[in-house]
C-alpha cells in the first residue's frame, strides 16, 4: 500500500468530505477526482464486509480443526476471499494512480492532508480541553431560578465549547412561552467567579412524567465547564435537583461521552464543512445535486431570507408539515420571540411558488456555524425540488456571511433526512445524550420513534390544520 493510498484511506474513514475538499483544491478533473474517492469510499465499504467474512471463516476452520473435522472447503473459501481483497487493494491502486494525475506538481503534502481532515469540526464537537482540576470541596454549586444574564453571558463567551442553546436568554423565553421553570445550574470557585454552568429544564405533566433536560426542544445541552470535576458536581447536583423535584430523570443532550453516566447514542449531528466563496461549494456538491437544483431553479422559485415578516408563511409551512408527519406544532408566538430575543442571530428562509411559500426554514447562527433547527417542505411542493432550492440558496447565504460550517441538525442514523443531509456533503458526528435515572430501569424514550406512539401519530395526522395548531402547542411543550 502506497503512503498516499494509506492517507486517503485513513482520511476517508475520518472524513471524506474533507477528504475529497483536499484533494480537489489543486486538481485539473474535478470530476475524475469526486469520482475516484467515490469508488474509494464504495471499495473500502466492499473490503470490510469481506474481511469480516474472512474472520468468519478462520474462526470456524479453528473450530472445526479442534473437533478433527475437514477444513478443505473453508480453507479455500478464505483463499478466494483473500483473493478478492487482494484486487480491491489493487484497484483502490488504480484510483489514486488516478488521483494522482489530476493533481498538479504543487500539490500540499500528505500532512495537510491529515490536518485538513482534524479541522473540519466546529469547536463545540471537539473533546474539551481540560484544565488542571480545582479543589472539589471548594467549589459552590446553586440552582437559579434566574440568572445574572450579563454575568452568564459573559462566562459563556470565555467557553469555545459553548453552543447558542447555552445562552442565558433561553430560561425567560422558554419560561414565557412553555411555562416551564429552568433551574440553571452554576458552579463557582470560593470567590464566587463562575467556572461552570448547566441550564435545565424542568418539564412536568401528567402525560409524560416529570423530568429535566439540557435543554429540551434542541440539539445541544449539558455542563458547559473546562474543569472535568466541576461537570462531574454539576451533574451529580443535578440528580439532586432531580430527586427534589420528584424527577423520574434527567437528560444531557452533548457532543462528547462522559463516564461512567449512562448514555444513548441514537442520533448523529450533520455537520457541513463550508469553503470561502460558492462557486468551491458548487464544485464539491457533485453533478447529482447540482442537476437537482438546477431543475428546481427551472420552476421560477423565489427565495428570500429576512426576520419577523416572514414569519406567516414560515409558519404556514412548518405547521401543515408537522401536521403531515404526526407531530404536535409549537406556537406561532415561540418563533416570534426567539427572532425579537435573538434578532442578531435568529433569521427565516422561505421559498415561493406563484407568490405562495412552499418550503421554509429557521436559522439560528452562533460564533462560526449556522444552524437549521426547523425546516419543512409542502408535500406538494416535492416535484418542484423546492426543498432542495432552499437549502442551496442558505448555503450560499451561510458563505456569503462568512460562517465556517452549516450544521444541518439532527437525525436517526439511516433515516431519510439523514440521506437527504448526507448528499450535500454533511459529516456525521455521534450525539451523546446522557442520563440519571431515579428508579426506572429502562432509558427514556418520548420521541416519535417509539412504538407506542404510532397510533397517536395516525390519528393526528388525519386532524385538520387549523384544529392541530389549536392544540398542538399544549401538548408539544411538556416533548423534549
Amino acid at each position: 500500500m502506497s503512503k498516499l493510498q494509506k492517507k486517503i484511506r485513513d482520511g476517508i474513514k475520518k472524513d471524506a468530505q474533507s477528504t475529497l475538499e483536499h484533494l480537489l483544491r489543486d486538481s485539473t478533473d474535478d470530476v475524475l477526482i469526486e469520482e475516484s474517492v467515490d469508488s474509494i469510499s464504495r471499495l473500502m465499504a466492499s473490503e470490510k464486509v469481506l474481511i469480516d467474512d474472512r474472520k468468519k471463516l478462520s474462526r470456524q476452520i479453528g473450530e472445526m480443526r479442534r473437533k478433527g473435522e475437514d477444513t478443505t472447503a473453508l480453507i479455500a473459501g478464505v483463499s478466494e476471499i483473500s483473493g478478492k481483497i487482494k484486487q480491491i487493494g489493487t484497484d483502490i491502486d488504480k484510483q489514486v494512480t488516478q488521483i494522482e494525475s489530476c493533481r498538479k506538481s504543487h500539490k500540499p503534502s500528505d500532512d495537510q492532508l491529515e490536518s485538513t481532515v482534524q479541522q473540519s469540526v466546529p469547536a463545540h464537537l471537539l473533546v474539551v480541553d481540560q484544565k488542571l482540576d480545582c479543589d472539589a470541596d471548594t467549589l459552590l454549586l446553586a440552582s437559579e431560578p434566574t440568572i445574572d444574564l450579563p454575568e452568564w453571558q459573559a462566562f459563556l463567551a470565555s467557553q469555545k465549547h459553548s453552543t447558542v442553546y447555552h445562552d442565558g436568554r433561553w430560561q425567560q423565553l422558554i419560561k414565557a412561552n412553555f411555562g416551564h421553570d429552568a433551574h440553571y445550574i452554576t458552579c463557582r470557585r470560593p470567590d464566587g467567579s463562575l467556572c461552570g454552568v448547566f441550564p435545565t429544564v424542568h418539564l412536568n405533566s401528567r402525560l409524560f412524567g416529570s423530568f429535566l433536560v439540557s435543554m429540551p426542544y434542541f440539539n445541544y445541552g449539558g455542563p458547559l465547564t473546562s474543569y472535568p470535576v466541576a461537570a462531574q458536581k454539576m451533574m451529580e447536583f443535578a440528580a439532586e435537583l432531580g430527586t427534589s423535584l420528584g424527577c423520574t430523570h434527567w437528560e444531557a443532550r452533548e457532543t462528547h461521552r462522559r463516564e461512567p453516566w449512562l448514555c444513548k447514542q441514537q442520533k448523529i449531528t450533520m455537520i457541513l464543512p463550508l469553503p470561502s466563496n460558492d462557486d468551491e461549494l458548487d464544485r464539491r456538491l457533485g453533478t447529482k445535486v447540482r442537476a437537482q437544483v438546477k431543475r428546481a431553479a427551472q420552476h421560477d422559485l423565489e427565495f428570500v431570507i429576512g426576520g419577523s415578516e416572514l414569519l406567516p408563511d414560515f409558519y404556514r409551512v412548518f405547521s401543515h408539515n408537522m401536521r403531515d408527519l404526526g407531530t404536535p406544532v409549537y406556537s406561532r408566538k415561540f418563533f416570534a420571540n426567539i427572532l425579537e430575543d435573538f434578532k442578531a442571530q435568529a433569521s427565516l428562509a422561505v421559498v415561493r411558488h406563484e407568490g405562495k411559500p412552499v418550503a421554509a426554514g429557521f436559522l439560528l447562527g452562533y460564533n462560526d456555524k449556522l444552524e437549521i433547527p426547523w425546516a419543512s417542505s409542502l408535500r406538494r411542493a416535492n416535484p418542484l425540488g423546492a426543498n432542495m432550492f432552499m437549502y442551496r440558496q442558505i448555503l450560499r447565504t451561510a458563505i456569503e456571511s462568512k460562517y465556517q460550517y452549516f450544521d444541518f441538525g439532527r437525525s436517526s442514523k439511516g433515516a431519510s433526512t439523514h440521506k437527504f443531509k448526507k448528499q450535500w456533503g454533511a459529516v456525521e458526528h455521534p450525539l451523546f445524550w446522557h442520563y440519571w435515572l431515579q428508579d426506572a430501569n429502562e432509558l427514556p424514550e418520548l420521541n416519535p420513534d417509539n412504538p407506542k406512539y404510532k397510533l397517536a401519530i395516525s390519528a393526528w395526522q388525519k386532524l385538520p390544520v387549523r384544529v392541530a395548531n389549536l392544540i398542538g402547542p399544549m401538548l408539544v411543550k411538556n416533548l423534549p
